[in-house]
């Protein structure tokens, strides 16, 4: 009923966009503008999934910790990431994806298989290399400002960038490509809050917003023309034994269930879902770290106290060439 709706609502606006184009550019768009606004107001009422509003404690508790209701209340309102956007919400990552067994597949990958801690430590080099290039930088920058300027969050930003790149994609990617991935992932994650107007009656909005969807899907192909020559590498090579398998040779190695199949058979995840998955899993792991070391830096420069209370502990690592795991995680 609902695409039939949507449908019958395109042929609608594509009528209406032929009759108003002999009327010139700017009041074609503002026939547009209107017609949405009132489509919106008219049909939101028959699309909008209810809202359900819970007030009282015990009632939020019952039905989220002691899952009386199973995963009716697991779910989450539908996502903007543009692989769900795209694909018209038939493919997904694990970020845009319902509460249902593609999501617990893909979420059990990412965590048993690269941020389980008896995974991580297969990583060690590459955290070792992404440190020692982030002071390399942050040195750099102090001796060539002439004001002694630093540039200290685009320099996390770059060296958690490279790390997730070498996890996701393994050794060997190049350093140019790896800027070119990083630059192309940071102006996906700015247009992001331009894609809230393909949340109600997408087909629609395609149409009045033609330059944000040509951006968008500018800044697909643009991700897919990077990561798909390295996925299909990594799909093609021989993997020797004891090698350290990437995140994205998991993606290759998994199956997930068919919704869009009847009988629901395990299928291998497609181009387009690989390249979702590893730009979800490049973006979010920078910005939460990123954010989270420059929080930490403000908080430092804010309190000089906690300078005095922290610095006795970093003496005592700096002596270390290569500290374990086991010995950062005494620090307060």
């Amino acid at each position: 009923m609902q695409d039939l709706l949507v449908l019958t609502l395109s042929l609608m606006l594509l009528f209406v966009a032929m009759v108003v184009r002999r009327h010139g550019h700017a009041s074609s768009k503002a026939v547009y503008t209107r017609l949405a606004t009132r489509l919106k107001s008219t049909f939101a009422g028959w699309l909008r999934q209810p809202a359900i509003v819970i007030r009282d404690r015990a009632t939020a508790h019952r039905l989220l910790v002691r899952g009386c209701v199973g995963g009716s209340f697991s779910n989450r309102p539908p996502s903007m990431a543009p692989s769900a956007v795209l694909s018209h919400r038939r493919y997904h990552n694990l970020t845009s994806a319902p509460y249902g067994p593609f999501w617990r597949v893909t979420r059990r990958n990412l965590t048993s298989e690269v941020l389980h801690p008896m995974r991580l430590h297969r990583y060690a080099a590459a955290r070792r290399d992404a440190l020692c290039d982030l002071v390399a930088d942050l040195k750099e920058q102090c001796t060539s400002s002439p004001d002694g300027l630093v540039l200290a969050a685009e320099s996390i930003r770059t060296a958690m960038f490279g790390l997730l790149a070498t996890m996701c994609f393994g050794d060997g990617v190049d350093p140019g490509l790896i800027r070119a991935m990083a630059d192309a992932q940071h102006d996906l994650v700015q247009f992001f809050p331009e894609l809230r107007v393909f949340a109600k009656l997408p087909a629609i909005a395609r149409l009045i917003h033609r330059q944000r969807w040509s951006k968008l899907v500018a800044l697909r192909r643009k991700q897919e023309e990077m990561y798909l020559p390295l996925i299909h590498a990594r799909r093609s090579r021989q993997r020797q034994s004891g090698e350290t398998p990437a995140y994205v040779d998991t993606l290759m190695d998994l199956r997930v269930p068919d919704d869009h199949n009847k009988r629901r058979r395990p299928r291998r995840l497609t181009d387009g879902e690989l390249v979702g998955m590893c730009s979800e899993f490049l973006g979010a792991g920078t910005e939460t770290v990123a954010a989270a070391l420059q929080w930490i830096m403000a908080n430092l420069v804010k309190r000089p106290h906690m300078q005095e209370a922290v610095r006795p502990h970093f003496g005592f690592f700096t002596v270390m060439k290569h500290p374990l795991r086991a010995h950062l995680a005494v620090l307060p």
